[in-house]
């Protein structure tokens, strides 16, 4: 995970994307992309109320706030010992993400960022996702993998090799729903011939599948949640909620998601 991307923004949860993005580099040697997407072009042609000319006056004032986030994040970063570069494009968040992505490790993300699931699912690249106030400043605490022997939770146990080497510990969890499922003791051995050692834990569950997730991360101590993210519509996400979604709403603990 040396090849790590961080959208920046205004939101107040810059700080913990930027602390954890620094992190991941210190440990990894890597570098950091702080990217500031804003789709000027798009802007350009949006008409509202006095037409082109405010649409040019909102432009400029965008442009400006931009390139002094970029300036000021430039300064704040000029005295880390991590190597970085800010880059300002004319394109979407999820656009922007996505074209950088073919070139990168990992995202970091913040859970309630509104983009999170277009980004995870069209990137196809590995984020690590923070729930609000909760910077990832240290690697070393135990990782749960939430495993259910799909195709989605092999991808995050491959993307996350790198962060569970750090791990103090290994946690596999499976929740009993169906009996056709991929056995966790086949991640494990996959994981040992990484020289990664893991636990397996099977257990009924206890409500939601994704509570019972999050209440076994909290007796394990763990630092981050190993997930796989499923892409639905949005109608059927709305109408059938689903682990990935109701741990997105309400984890405690950063997640680290692939598709």
């Amino acid at each position: 995970m040396r090849s790590i991307l961080c959208p920046a923004d205004s939101a107040d949860t810059l700080d913990d994307r930027v602390e954890t993005a620094l992190a991941l580099a210190r440990i990894t040697r890597g570098h950091v992309t702080f990217q500031i997407a804003t789709p000027f072009a798009q802007m350009a042609l949006w008409e509202p109320f006095g037409g082109a000319a405010l649409s040019a006056e909102v432009v400029n004032e965008v442009r400006a706030a931009d390139e002094r986030l970029g300036v000021d994040l430039d300064k704040r970063l000029a005295s880390q010992d991590v190597a970085y570069d800010v880059v300002l494009i004319d394109q979407g968040r999820v656009e922007g993400v996505a074209a950088a992505a073919r070139f990168t490790d990992v995202i970091v993300a913040s859970l309630d960022d509104p983009a999170l699931e277009e980004v995870a699912i069209g990137s196809r690249c590995p984020v690590l996702a923070l729930p609000k106030g909760v910077p990832m400043l240290a690697f070393d605490k135990p990782v749960l993998l939430a495993w259910d022997g799909g195709h989605e939770s092999a991808a995050a146990m491959r993307a996350a090799l790198p962060l569970l080497a750090q791990a103090s510990a290994v946690h596999i969890l499976t929740v009993r729903e169906k009996e056709d499922s991929f056995p966790a003791r086949e991640a494990a051995c996959y994981l040992s011939r990484h020289d990664i050692h893991a636990e397996v834990h099977e257990t009924e569950r206890h409500g939601s599948i994704a509570a019972t997730i999050a209440e076994t991360a909290r007796e394990l101590g763990a630092g981050l949640i190993v997930m796989g993210l499923f892409g639905k519509s949005r109608l059927r996400e709305l109408l059938l909620g689903g682990v990935s979604r109701e741990l997105l709403d309400k984890s405690l603990v950063p997640l680290l998601l692939a598709h």
